[in-house]
């Protein structure tokens, strides 16, 4: 297993001690789990920058890659849900489930594309998405110290699932030859 990859499993390895430091309650340990959100968030950067200087880019790498992303991201939207730091109204629910739901239905898209031996890169809005999203979930740990950090990670998670719906509806708009029989060449 190369150095690349070994990045990406860090991101996977990292939620499970995020889970443990969000529910254990000791002084600070929301704060402690939203600093290790976002190392691991940022190991984003670096995964593949490595793999393509050290000449290792990987099918494994580009599998795991996009679904270590996902899964951190969603499972801490989930549980700040599920804890009541995002909203339990139905707008924080529906707004959780919204880019739980992309999240999803982008990866389908993007293995469709892969069994029709295409890799679709993503575009601007869902980068826009994965920052607004990746800022949202640490904002919203440690909301619980003061009212207006509380605020700005609604109004920043609010931001993300905006970003999430263009990004979403972009890159199916714009790869839509993906859904057609033969793909983008109709063979």
């Amino acid at each position: 297993m190369n150095l690349a990859t070994k990045i990406t499993l860090s991101r996977i390895l990292a939620l499970p001690i995020i889970v443990v430091l969000f529910y254990v309650p000791f002084a600070y340990h929301r704060l402690i789990a939203a600093i290790i959100f976002v190392l691991a968030a940022i190991t984003d950067m670096f995964d593949g920058k490595v793999a393509r200087k050290r000449g290792e880019v990987t099918a494994l790498g580009k599998l795991l890659d996009p679904i270590a992303d996902k899964v951190l991201a969603c499972c801490l939207l989930i549980l700040e849900a599920a804890s009541g730091l995002i909203e339990c109204d139905p707008a924080g629910i529906i707004l959780t489930a919204v880019i739980v739901a992309r999240e999803i239905g982008i990866g389908a898209f993007r293995t469709l594309a892969a069994h029709k031996g295409e890799i679709l890169a993503a575009d601007k809005f869902g980068k826009l998405k994965t920052i607004f999203t990746n800022v949202a979930i640490p904002v919203i740990m440690i909301g619980e110290f003061h009212e207006t950090i509380r605020i700005a990670g609604s109004v920043i998670f609010a931001l993300a699932a905006l970003f999430t719906v263009i990004s979403g509806v972009n890159y199916v708009v714009k790869n839509l030859h993906v859904l057609t029989e033969g793909g983008k060449n109709g063979d």
